[in-house]
């Protein structure tokens, strides 16, 4: 387990809450089983948290910022100090100008002294921190490229140097118009800079805050999935900064430093797709197991064909199995019992009114009547099973007629319910299951139906997993599904390629997007898919409670990865301090050597160190949650589901 200092350090935002504030936060979230003060002096707490006012108390604060005023001065001394290296002669006046203002004392004697022991010095030395850090990195710039300046400023200044006592004699007469030509505009300059608007602050940094980001990092280490610290902290000035990497929109740096870091940028970003993307993958792979390997789900077409193909061979097997049952009650001669018609003649009486717009009630009446004639009134059980077909085969494409030939049937059934022997109830007792399974159930019915009058099929195979899964309610979901887990070991497959392919949605709408979308448009699409999966309980239902709770906390890292800040793409990009001060100086009437270059170079740097540091992976604290088969399908008393 890491130590609070050792948190800190990975969590740099959290440094001004309280020790003991941050350690019951952590305790609560993570180690609550563990008794508090063990916990205490695990991470590095003693007993003096117990003593009163102790609660308040900050470990490992860091050291005092650096005042605006040193921050000004070092601004103005970083590019100074630049020059004089270069070349000492031809920058002294304004090295002296620039001593008597950073002295603290402009416009008194003890300031004019100050600056011209300023002026003695070739190699300027800074007084500020903040222009002597400045100065570090500007060293490592020099240092490859000053062979490569031009004449007049050669590696090491020689040539300036050369000119260096022509430069002296002219200082007398140089300084004082330096200095009062400086002044002003470096006044304004500064000024400009210590005015400039800020970026707003973050959130909070309390205890909530903390357990919040915690869960965030934890779902991320979860998924394995990489993130920059702006996605994991919700941080609006890292989001900000990477949205400018992303977008090239990075100030005061060249189109090949923008590229190079947008490259960097856009390889992590290639990366992250690819890790959500694996997770997709391991989660089907964990779903459809090693019979599902090798199919293709990049279509729906290939899932239709798969259902359909299930759904026609079960009824076809239960359908030969009621054909069979039939012909051996046939056989025994159990069907050639004569039946009262009285109750089928009865309804087509009353119904004939609808036969106008239903001729389909006409058609049964004359059939019936030609029976009667036929048979001189002596209608048999098999008589009635060829009417009760041939309602079937009316009502097929129909849906008016569908209803009405249903009732057909189920008076054939009440005028049959104790006829004939032992095999023709069983064989009405198979007929009557296959109707309840198949053709009773519209979901199921429409699976198996062509479209009236033609051969077409009603829901053609691009749409049978929107009909099963997303078109009707989860109850009507289940008719379909409780055939498929009924249907044995390809029946059960084939319920999992439906589950499969239900990843394999999420993925497209995730990762797939035409020309006119944005990532907005595609994570709304995938956020609405799961959710009305969740709102309606077929992600529970297909996956089962831990799979459902684990593609949810998934979505949660895949929006907390997408979804920026409120101003993290539009707001405009505001350099530190130093870096500002470089840019006010490139501006001023007069031209101070090396600060355009070391302002550029400055800038990559930070820029470069910035991005490192945005797109390093941290450990974490709480201990890693394993997640095996989260996915994994219960399908034990399938038939009850």
């Amino acid at each position: 387990m890491a130590t609070l200092a050792e948190f800190r350090a990975q969590f740099p935002q959290y440094d001004s809450v309280p020790d003991v504030k941050l350690a019951d936060s952590l305790h609560q979230k993570f180690y609550s089983k563990m008794p508090k003060m063990e916990f205490y002096k695990t991470i590095g707490l003693g007993a003096a948290t117990a003593i009163p006012g102790a609660e308040n108390v900050v470990t490992g604060v860091k050291p005092p910022e650096v005042s605006m005023r040193d921050r000004i001065m070092g601004v103005i001394e970083t590019p100074l100090a630049l020059g004089a290296t270069l070349g000492g002669g031809l920058i002294s006046p304004i090295v002296g100008a620039v001593g008597t203002l950073t002295s603290g004392k402009y416009g008194t004697q003890e300031g004019i002294r100050a600056g011209q022991e300023a002026m003695k010095a070739v190699q300027y030395q800074p007084r500020t921190q903040t222009a002597r850090e400045a100065l570090g990195a500007v060293g490592e710039f020099l240092q490859p490229i000053t062979g490569a300046l031009p004449p007049t400023l050669g590696a090491a200044g020689t040539t300036l140097n050369a000119l260096a006592p022509a430069a002296m004699m002219q200082a007398g007469a140089v300084a004082r118009p330096a200095i009062t030509q400086a002044t002003a505009p470096v006044r304004n300059a500064l000024a400009n800079v210590m005015t400039r608007e800020q970026q707003p602050g973050m959130v909070g940094m309390g205890a909530a805050s903390t357990a919040e980001d915690l869960q965030r990092q934890q779902r991320f280490e979860k998924f394995n999935i990489r993130t920059t610290a702006g996605e994991r902290e919700k941080d609006l000035a890292k989001q900000q900064f990477e949205s400018d990497v992303e977008r090239g929109a990075l100030p005061g740096v060249s189109k090949d430093v923008k590229a190079a870091l947008g490259r960097e940028y856009g390889a992590f970003k290639v990366g992250q797709r690819q890790d959500i993307l694996n997770q997709f993958e391991k989660m089907t792979n964990q779903v459809v197991g090693e019979e599902g390997k090798g199919i293709d789900r990049s279509a729906p077409r290939a899932i239709g064909n798969i259902i359909d193909k299930q759904l026609v061979k079960q009824y076809q097997t239960k359908l030969q199995k009621v054909d069979d049952a039939y012909e051996a009650a046939r056989a025994s001669g159990e069907t050639k019992q004569v039946v009262d018609t009285a109750k089928l003649e009865q309804w087509l009486a009353d119904n004939a009114p609808e036969a106008i717009s239903v001729p389909q009630i006409q058609t049964i009446s004359a059939r019936l009547d030609k029976l009667k004639n036929v048979t001189g009134n002596q209608v048999t059980i098999d008589d009635l099973e060829n009417i009760y077909k041939s309602a079937g085969n009316l009502a097929q494409g129909n849906p008016s007629a569908a209803t009405f030939m249903g009732q057909v049937k189920g008076v054939i059934n009440e005028m049959t319910e104790g006829a004939g022997g032992d095999l023709y109830r069983k064989a009405r007792m198979e007929r009557k299951q296959l109707a309840k399974d198949f053709e009773n159930v519209k979901r199921v019915d429409d699976l198996l139906s062509t479209k009236a009058g033609k051969t077409d099929r009603k829901v053609a195979l691009d749409n049978v997993y929107d009909h099963i899964v997303v078109d009707g309610s989860l109850e009507e979901m289940r008719t379909v599904t409780q055939l498929l887990k009924k249907g044995g070991e390809e029946g059960r497959q084939a319920y999992k390629e439906l589950t499969g392919y239900t990843l394999q949605r999420m993925k497209d709408l995730l990762l797939k997007k035409s020309d006119d979308e944005n990532d907005r448009i595609v994570l709304n699409k995938f956020n609405n898919f799961v959710t009305q999966l969740d709102r309606e309980d077929k992600l529970e239902y297909m996956f089962g409670k831990t799979g459902r709770d684990t593609l949810v906390d998934l979505k949660k890292s895949i929006n907390d990865v997408m979804v920026k800040e409120p101003g993290a793409v539009n707001y405009p990009n505001t350099a530190g301090a130093v870096l500002r001060g470089l840019e006010a100086l490139q501006n001023l009437p007069f031209k101070i050597p090396g600060t355009q270059t070391a302002a550029e170079f400055a800038r990559g740097l930070q820029y470069k160190k910035q991005l490192e540091e945005s797109l390093k992976q941290p450990n974490q604290l709480a201990p890693k949650q394993k997640n095996k088969n989260a996915l994994r399908i219960d399908l034990t008393g399938m038939a009850n589901k």
